[in-house]
């Protein structure tokens, strides 16, 4: 079971408003690096099959979160994989805390949360 602090970053009505979309987000297409001011991405929504850059996904926390720099996990110190070059197909949508990312191709929605 996770301790006790790694589940509870948000109420239960932060949480819903973070699923709902309401702490903002944003439409990507292009390949420039877009951050998150003033927080993180937690949800990024693919709408084409979807590619990240080369250092183009970053983790707020390296060992928790897919990222493109590492393969360990806080989960498996062995088994985890980084994305870079991997195709993310369309109608996926992965969850974690990222800091900014950047497309090689494809079209996204990104979360604020």
């Amino acid at each position: 079971m996770a301790s006790k602090g790694s589940l509870t970053k948000y109420s239960t009505q932060e949480a819903q408003n973070v699923a709902l979309g309401q702490a903002g987000s944003i439409f990507v297409s292009g390949g420039n690096e877009v951050t998150c001011k003033d927080g993180v991405f937690v949800a990024i929504t693919f709408l084409e099959n979807t590619v990240f850059a080369t250092d183009g996904l970053t983790a707020e926390e390296l060992q928790k979160y897919p990222s493109d720099t590492g393969t360990g996990t806080d989960i498996s110190s062995a088994n985890g994989a980084a994305i870079d070059g991997e195709q993310f197909p369309v109608g996926v949508t992965i969850y974690g805390r990222w800091t900014s990312f950047k497309l090689l191709s494809g079209l996204v929605i990104a979360y604020r949360g």
